[in-house]
C-alpha cells in the first residue's frame, strides 16, 4: 500500500501548477503541525450539553480541496468529533473519492520537501 501512495502522490503532484504546489505545501505543513498536536489527544467537556445529548456529532473545522490538470481530486477534512462528552480530533483524506489514510499526506509532504533535481548538463569539450 505504501508504494501505491508513493505513485499516487507523484502522479498528483506532477499535474499541479507551481502556485498550487506551493499552496498545497503550506497547507500540508500547517495540517501536519495540528495533527502532531492533536492525534493522540481527547478531552471531556460538559460545556455544550445540547450536542452531548446526541450519540455522535461531528463538525468539520477545515477542508482543503485540490484538483490537478489530470482531474485528480484531493480532499482533506479536519473534523472535531464528539461522542457524548468525549471530544477528539481526526483527519479524513479522500483521493478521487477513495478514502486514504494519513500516510498519503505524509507521502505528499515528503515529495514536496524533496529538492527538485534539475537535469545536470554535461558539456563536451570541443577542440579546434
Amino acid at each position: 500500500m505504501t508504494s501505491d501512495y508513493d505513485s499516487l502522490a507523484q502522479d498528483f503532484l506532477t499535474g499541479l501548477i507551481p502556485e498550487e504546489r506551493t499552496k498545497l505545501y503550506n497547507d500540508l505543513l500547517a495540517l501536519e503541525e495540528v495533527h502532531k498536536l492533536n492525534q493522540h489527544s481527547s478531552y471531556y467537556t460538559f460545556k455544550n450539553l445540547k450536542r452531548a445529548l446526541h450519540r455522535h456529532s461531528e463538525r468539520r473545522k477545515r477542508t482543503f480541496r485540490y484538483i490537478n490538470s489530470l482531474n485528480n481530486e484531493l480532499v482533506i477534512n479536519q473534523i472535531h468529533e464528539q461522542h457524548f462528552f468525549k471530544n477528539k480530533y481526526c483527519i479524513h483524506v479522500y483521493f478521487n473519492s477513495q478514502e486514504c489514510s494519513y500516510l498519503f499526506i505524509e507521502h505528499l509532504l515528503s515529495k514536496l520537501k524533496a529538492p527538485i533535481s534539475s537535469p545536470i548538463r554535461t558539456f563536451q569539450e570541443i577542440t579546434i
